[in-house]
């Protein structure tokens, strides 16, 4: 590939190398340096020099690519100056159409005006993303509203590996979020929708009113990408078919648009150049009905870019327009760089263009048909290409994908040119819009019996470790020795394939290093902690909160943990007790992984004395038969049975301790239960009824972790317990201010790691 002939991609690539430098160099430093390089590649080409005006432009579009990556000074009145968290009324402008996640869940986006606190108000200014509780009124893009909301700024669970929540919404320059009941939040315009706004109201509409729930539900992700109304086993069945890409718009769709508009026209006698005329505010407008997701406006930027060459009878160039796309994606928002939906869009499209016309030649040359070789090549180059991206975002990778896209794509091609069809036709004709979503509905049927079919196949997709920077150069690295026409260079691809793929099966693959690993995960308020035992095994000690219409802590943060680390068999996982801050995520668990065994508070093991993994595991705890009749109630009678764990390996011993209250404590003390350990975890969050002064005592902690929330409404962990912990002497963890809190031993030695500022102590353990 020469300059000449892709002049925007190494533009393109420059722009974004330059976005993702790390900030340091002043604003005004880098202004200069771009205009130096400016004039340079000037002047170099006026003299003739084409290859180095050629390496100074480059450096300037580098530059630029430096200046819009760099974070933006916020405003002095921004309200992430505000002391937060605080309760407050803000007005202002809703910046997006309300999105309904759950039943009796909304999210608004708010570009704030005006604070109003304690009778007094002022100017700020400033993205904030709202959740409203219960059912909202009715509210619409650009609409002033005001409300009374509790802010903070955006917390992520901070654990190796682990989605950064709040780095995302920053590079939406969202610095603070809140929450609300519904029914504070008033509107004070009385604005209509905008038009692209009412036209996917009113698809929307249509389509529900036309199709079973389910049926409507998907052909709104086929037409709109909108995927909230899709059952969960719906949407995970496209997951590990492979084929999840159908439910994002992209090119596929716009592509289907445009090419129906040409053979509406076509068939008129129009010519193919007013055609192209046409076809250009067709696909714009699609664009913005649809909303402005990456995927969205890099097949608008790709179509409207082709169409204008066929209008002015020039040869369309893929690559120049895919870098085109980017670069205007990226100077407007050069955030989305670090997005899933960005990546994978551009990685696809980059990997079809690049790619699939050299596999389709090599299946036709070894006797494949041609239009099977062409779908293989198009599924195969794409699927290349965002292997390392989804197993970075996702940890998935897809076994059956490349064969499900033979049978999926066609079914989905056809469900989403009947659905815009329909939808249309419903604007004209009633009768006409009922027959076509009628013929639609077998076809949507189809759809999904063939992704649950896929979906079903044993290993259709693998949960694998997020790649390492060095698996991934290797990688790319692989693929772009193999496109070159040297033989040796191809050696050296199919060798850096092989590279990447042992570096990526390594956290699987390596042996156990005889040490115990105890990881407290910041899961919020709630308890999951993981048991890497000393023979390469590893347990599960509760999941987080988790199950229907909630986050689930168990599937979104656990998991991933799991995953990363290689593991994809649980020896053992462990419910202390059924409180859903607990046991909500196990679900997902045990959906995910393979388990061993399972132990609960009402179904403790037989055998409460056990060698696992390599380390010593008692059940101290429930008594049997179980406690009962606790003054607190119910509830402190299911915290005062949870199962109480003890771990030994060597000199290191953890307690684990659920949620048991003081009744519990007193008893396991009364009792001469071996209690004394190393490592407390502290029960039920640091609660006041629990960890007594007796307790403490009998269990002479060096350190102790308290798995906690951030801003909790119960006031864990409380005062006193932390009062109890200190003159105890044990050294204090907190999950919420820590992070994840991560303990190794080899039986002789204790190091203990804050996640959150990765320090790391040495514990002595000789003199306890």
């Amino acid at each position: 590939m020469r300059w000449h002939a892709f002049p925007l991609a190494p533009l393109a690539v420059a722009f974004v190398l330059g976005a993702i430098v790390p900030d340091g160099m002043p604003a005004f430093a880098v202004w200069v340096a771009w205009a130096i390089c400016l004039a340079l590649a000037a002047v170099l080409l006026g003299l003739g020099h084409e290859r180095a005006a050629t390496v100074t432009l480059v450096a300037a579009v580098a530059g630029l690519g430096m200046l819009r990556g760099a974070a933006p000074a916020l405003p002095p009145h921004h309200l992430a100056a505000h002391p937060l968290p605080a309760r407050a009324r803000l007005e202002g402008r809703l910046a997006a159409e309300p999105i309904r996640w759950a039943p009796d869940r909304t999210r608004i986006l708010l570009d704030a005006d005006r604070l109003i606190e304690a009778d007094e108000a002022w100017p700020v200014a400033g993205l904030i993303q709202l959740t409203l509780h219960g059912e909202p009124p009715p509210l619409t893009d650009g609409q002033r509203v005001a409300g009374d909301f509790r802010l903070s700024r955006p917390r992520s669970f901070r654990n190796p590996g682990g989605f950064d929540y709040a780095a995302h919404l920053a590079r939406q320059d969202i610095f603070v979020v809140g929450s609300a009941r519904a029914d504070r939040v008033t509107a004070l315009s009385a604005d209509p929708p905008r038009w692209n706004v009412a036209a996917k109201r009113w698809a929307d509409h249509t389509i529900q009113g036309a199709l079973p729930p389910v049926s409507a539900a998907l052909l709104d992700g086929l037409l709109f990408g909108e995927r909230v109304g899709l059952p969960p086993e719906i949407d995970d069945a496209f997951r590990r078919a492979g084929v999840y890409h159908i439910l994002a718009v992209s090119g596929f769709n716009v592509a289907l648009l445009a090419a129906s508009v040409f053979a509406l026209l076509a068939l008129l006698r129009i010519p193919r150049r007013a055609i192209a005329i046409v076809a250009i505010p067709v696909v714009a407008g699609f664009a913005l009905v649809v909303g402005a997701e990456a995927s969205v406006l890099r097949a608008a930027v790709m179509a409207i870019l082709l169409l204008a060459a066929i209008a002015v009878e020039r040869e369309p160039n893929l690559l120049n327009s895919l870098a085109l796309a980017a670069i205007a994606i990226l100077a407007a928002r050069p955030g989305d760089l670090a997005e899933p939906g960005f990546q994978l869009s551009f990685g696809a499209t980059l990997g079809i263009v690049l790619l699939a016309r050299r596999l389709a030649a090599a299946l036709a040359a070894r006797g494949a048909p041609r239009w099977l070789a062409d779908a293989l090549a198009v599924s195969a180059g794409a699927q290349l290409v965002v292997t390392p991206i989804m197993l970075h975002h996702f940890n998935q990778l897809s076994l059956i994908g490349l064969v499900a896209n033979l049978v999926v794509v066609p079914l989905a091609g056809v469900a989403t040119l009947v659905g815009m069809l329909a939808v249309l036709a419903s604007a004209v004709s009633d009768a006409v819009g009922r027959a076509l979503f009628d013929g639609l509905w077998p076809v949507l049927l189809a759809l999904r019996a063939a992704v649950f079919l896929a979906a079903r196949v044993p290993a259709a997709m693998l949960h694998l470790p997020a790649p390492h920077w060095t698996a991934v150069i290797a990688f790319y690295g692989g693929i772009a020795a193999l496109l070159a026409a040297r033989t040796r260079w191809k050696i050296g691809g199919i060798a850096l394939i092989a590279a990447a793929a042992a570096i990526e099966v390594w956290p699987i693959a390596r042996p156990a290093d005889g040490r115990l690993r105890v990881t407290f995960l910041d899961v919020g308020q709630g308890d999951a902690i993981v048991l890497e035992l000393p023979d390469g095994q590893t347990a599960l000690v509760d999941a987080g909160l988790g199950g229907p219409a909630r986050f689930d802590v168990g599937e979104r943060v656990v998991a991933p943990f799991l995953w990363n680390r290689g593991v994809r068999r649980l020896a053992l996982a462990v419910v202390t007790h059924d409180d859903a801050d607990h046991a909500g995520g196990l679900g997902a668990i045990l959906r995910l992984f393979a388990v061993g065994e399972v132990w609960r508070s009402d179904a403790p093991p037989a055998e409460r004395v056990r060698i696992i993994g390599g380390i010593g595991l008692m059940v101290l705890n429930p008594p049997v038969p179980p406690m009962t009749g606790s003054r607190r109630g119910p509830a402190a009678d299911r915290n005062n049975n949870s199962l109480v764990l003890r771990l030994d390996h060597g000199r290191v011993s953890v307690l684990l301790t659920g949620d048991i209250e003081a009744e519990a404590e007193r008893h396991l003390v009364a009792a001469r239960a071996p209690l004394r350990a190393r490592v407390l975890k502290v029960a039920h969050h640091g609660a006041r009824a629990s960890t007594g002064a007796g307790f403490l005592g009998a269990v002479q902690p060096a350190v102790a972790v308290i798995s906690v929330g951030a801003r909790n409404p119960f006031g864990h962990p409380a005062p006193r317990t932390l009062e109890r912990l200190q003159t105890a002497g044990a050294a204090i963890y907190r999950t919420d201010e820590d992070g994840a809190v991560i303990m190794e031993s080899d039986g002789r030695d204790l190091r203990v790691t804050r996640w959150a500022d990765r320090s790391t102590r040495q514990i002595p353990l000789a003199s306890r």
